[in-house]
């Protein structure tokens, strides 16, 4: 909890939304400190006394309690687990990117730009966005969007062999994973404990 006498001038109510939202940007684990105060000040515009300074003071306390929680973690957690997956999947043909864009559907439009021409023919993708970091925070579970590039005769059997690749993926790391088969659904990976060691720098 944030210590009233950083915020003397903030009501009680609007502090625990201000700290709520801190929390989930800073355990999401993909931005930096200096991004989240920058984020949270956006987000509140000042309102009822959230300045720029009240945005400081409560990003900079979740971070450090952060950071001591992360004293405490296993050295492999399961989103390095995650992680691994991607960069294993990013090595074989398919893009792979974490807390890409903002949504779902700005991720499938904007995935295409990440393909690597230097790298080979990319066969598809896998990504999760911010929102879907932002649900596994408070839920302990992330969804995986997927799908293939290229022209090919048929598109929902070149997704599948996609989605497939994906779940082997995952599942060799020991992580749980959900998937019922269909185009039309998103890879489930969890229940997981979302432990994302805090940006370097």
């Amino acid at each position: 909890m944030v210590d009233r006498d950083d915020t003397p001038d903030l009501p009680a109510e609007r502090l625990e939304e201000v700290e709520e939202f801190a929390r989930g940007l800073v355990h999401g684990g993909f931005t930096s400190l200096e991004d989240a105060v920058d984020d949270v000040g956006d987000y509140f515009e000042e309102d009822d006394g959230v300045t720029g300074a009240v945005a400081r003071s409560v990003v900079e306390r979740v971070w450090r309690e952060r950071v001591e929680e992360q004293a405490g973690w296993p050295a492999t957690t399961d989103v390095d687990r995650l992680l691994a997956a991607f960069d294993a999947l990013e090595g074989d043909g398919i893009v792979a990117r974490a807390d890409f864009t903002c949504c779902q559907t700005c991720g499938h439009a904007e995935i295409g730009d990440e393909v690597d021409p230097a790298a080979g023919d990319a066969r598809g993708y896998v990504f999760f966005h911010r929102q879907d970091t932002e649900a596994a925070v408070a839920d302990g579970g992330v969804y995986l969007a997927f799908g293939s590039f290229g022209e090919v005769a048929d598109h929902a059997a070149a997704d599948e062999a996609v989605a497939r690749e994906v779940v082997t993926a995952l599942t060799s790391t020991g992580l749980p994973v959900e998937w019922n088969g269909s185009v039309r659904t998103r890879i489930k990976v969890g229940p997981m404990a979302w432990r994302k060691r805090l940006p370097v720098g």
